[in-house]
């Protein structure tokens, strides 16, 4: 054991040596190509740089640390740490201040933060740097990658082509991959928009390091800024991959070998202005910041709970979902929360609209999502519209008012034969006040696997914790379900939530449940039942399996209800549309969760009759 321990102590010792090893190579090859170099021109070129120009530099150098330490303002919104936004860009800005020059910056990064934000814990602190180091390198490489090589190239023209292309697929697989699955850990990535503030942040970056370097040229030597820019990007990189306090050697030699037109004492006098400027000074300051400033108190973001209850009946189908609350004076709402976007659903549960918009839009940029609105009626959309959003259509309801609805007339004469067709099979449906959850669930999971399997987010998953308090209606044909649907109540209304059958159910026994849950809703008062919603018409040819629910819920002779999306511009509307429509898609289930929220050998709870149960009879009275 000891001997295993001392070699894996030599090893870690040499894992540190190496990046020392490299730099001192590197340092040994500049010193013999700049061998005759003569110092008192180095010290005349470093004269030449004019007051302006360091000034200058100076604020290119401001510049370029404003952008990075955004880096840790955009990792703390991902991680929900509630701190001061001028505190997490001061301990950002301190920490690479402090890391680019000593080496080791993830170390010693993770240090500045902790000893600035001890309240965090050294797991989280752990994570935000490990967050602003690889965020940062992944977006240097894109940019490395489709600007600079094809600039160094003489293809700069290619850039136009090439970074336009690869933010699509980027975004694309941000999209569609939101979360990373690594043995039992699961990593949740940037959100989209945080992903493009760090690109274009790492862009802002490169550009004003560069512009530094190109104020600190001295007098007369002329260098093409975009190349100089483009030669400085991949330096930078080869200084972090060597791995040494500064990148001192690897930088040095990649900018003397893309800049051969420069002399050689032309280049050392800027880069040792350029080290002044842009790594020594810095460094003192970040010091002298992290030595003097108190430490933060620990945060963590409050998500309040989801208001499950307002004027829709489908906001109970909230708690389905990854739900809190947003809460101002006088108005509150239900937000859902979803890889992209913070998304207000159905419209307030309380007051007026507008009062709650500035305070979506504050909480959506506090955890780097974009703002957006679900489901939203028309008078929604058209307050929306008055105060700039973008608003969009999306879908129609079909509502019924039951108080009202007959079977006879002739809009209703596809329902009536559908229903006879069940009433000649024999099939009869009950109103379920005790479910025997392991039937249900294995009626459920037969379903899914015809279907690809369950849907997510606001389109309702089979859970017995959820729908224990809901209403349930099952068909059965000789004593055996085949089918049943679920609904959600609220608001004096009665929404349809779940429906399930299994592949030879009869026709029409969907029609007869939907029946029954009409007949229970008119027995409770209500004047709405919500027999949920279709893609708008302009959508809908983009979905083939909403034709055959569209005939479905039209053999009802509903009325239709449009409903709408919205956000604060079409980039948001795009993002938060495809965010949606992926989230109930590919649903996300937590690890360790069961698929379906319950243990169904630990469910001992047993089907028993109703007294509202609607047989064939029933059925063929009613339809007299």
């Amino acid at each position: 054991m000891s001997e295993t321990r001392q070699i894996l102590s030599r090893a870690a010792r040499l894992k540190r040596l190496l990046p020392l090893l490299f730099g001192a190579a590197c340092l040994f090859v500049l010193w013999r190509k700049g061998g005759d170099l003569d110092w008192q021109v180095v010290w005349g070129a470093l004269s030449s740089i004019s007051p302006a120009h360091w000034a200058m530099a100076l604020l290119a150098t401001a510049g370029s640390f404003w952008a990075l330490a955004q880096y840790d303002l955009i990792a703390h919104r991902h991680f929900g740490t509630d701190t001061a936004p001028d505190r997490a860009r001061a301990a950002g800005a301190s920490a690479i201040a402090l890391g680019q020059v000593i080496g080791m910056g993830p170390a010693v990064g993770a240090a500045v933060r902790w000893r600035l934000m001890p309240g965090l814990g050294h797991k989280r602190v752990v994570q935000l740097t490990a967050f602003v180091t690889l965020t940062f390198l992944a977006a240097w490489a894109l940019l490395a990658a489709t600007l600079a090589l094809p600039m160094l190239g003489g293809f700069g023209w290619a850039g136009l082509v090439l970074l336009p292309l690869a933010l699509i697929l980027f975004c694309a697989v941000l999209l569609r991959y939101p979360r990373l699955n690594l043995g039992v850990a699961q990593v949740t990535l940037p959100s989209l928009p945080a992903a493009l503030r760090l690109v274009a942040l790492c862009l802002i970056d490169m550009v004003f390091a560069g512009l530094a370097l190109y104020f600190l040229l001295p007098e007369g030597v002329v260098v093409p800024f975009l190349p100089l820019i483009a030669a400085y990007m991949l330096a930078l990189g080869a200084g972090l991959m060597g791995g040494t306090p500064g990148g001192v050697g690897p930088f040095e030699l990649c900018l003397a070998t893309l800049l051969p037109q420069m002399a050689a004492a032309d280049l050392a006098a800027t880069l040792i202005a350029y080290r002044a400027v842009y790594y020594a000074l810095p460094c003192l300051i970040g010091a002298g910041y992290a030595l003097i400033a108190a430490p933060c108190p620990r945060g963590a973001r409050a998500s309040a709970p989801a208001p499950l209850q307002g004027p829709r009946a489908e906001h109970a189908i909230a708690a389905q979902a990854d739900a809190e609350a947003l809460r101002v004076a006088g108005a509150e709402a239900c937000l859902l929360r979803n890889p992209q976007s913070l998304t207000l659903f159905l419209g307030p549960t309380h007051g007026p609209l507008p009062a709650l918009l500035p305070a979506l839009r504050r909480q959506a940029l506090g955890q780097n999502r974009v703002a957006c609105l679900y489901k939203i009626a028309g008078r929604d959309a058209v307050a929306l519209r008055q105060t700039g959003w973008t608003v969009a259509p999306l879908a129609q309801e079909a509502v019924i008012d039951p108080q009202d609805f007959a079977l006879q007339g002739s809009a209703r004469r596809q329902l009536r034969r559908a229903l006879r067709k069940a009433q000649s099979a024999g099939v009869e449906t009950r109103h379920l006040h005790s479910p025997d959850w392991k039937t249900l669930a294995e009626v459920n999971a037969a379903w899914a696997s015809r279907n690809g399997g369950e849907r997510g987010l606001t389109m309702g998953r089979f859970c017995p914790d959820f729908l224990a308090d809901k209403p349930i209606f099952a068909a059965y044909l000789d004593g055996q379900p085949i089918a049943f649907a679920t609904g959600v109540e609220g608001g004096g209304a009665l929404s349809l939530d779940l429906m399930r059958q299994r592949c030879d159910a009869p026709a029409g026994t969907m029609q007869m449940l939907v029946l029954t849950m009409i007949e229970h809703a008119k027995t409770k008062g209500y004047h709405e039942v919500c027999l949920a919603a279709l893609p708008h018409p302009r959508l809908a040819r983009f979905d083939r399996h909403s034709h055959g629910l569209t005939r479905f819920k039209k053999s009802f002779a509903p009325s239709w209800r449009p409903l709408y999306i919205a956000a604060p511009g079409w980039p948001a509307l795009l993002i938060a549309a495809c965010d949606i429509w992926l989230s109930i898609r590919f649903p996300a289930i937590p690890r360790g969760q069961h698929r379906h929220g319950a243990s169904w050998d630990t469910v001992a709870l047993q089907d028993s009759a109703s007294p509202q149960t609607h047989s064939a009879q029933d059925t063929q009275a009613m339809l007299r």
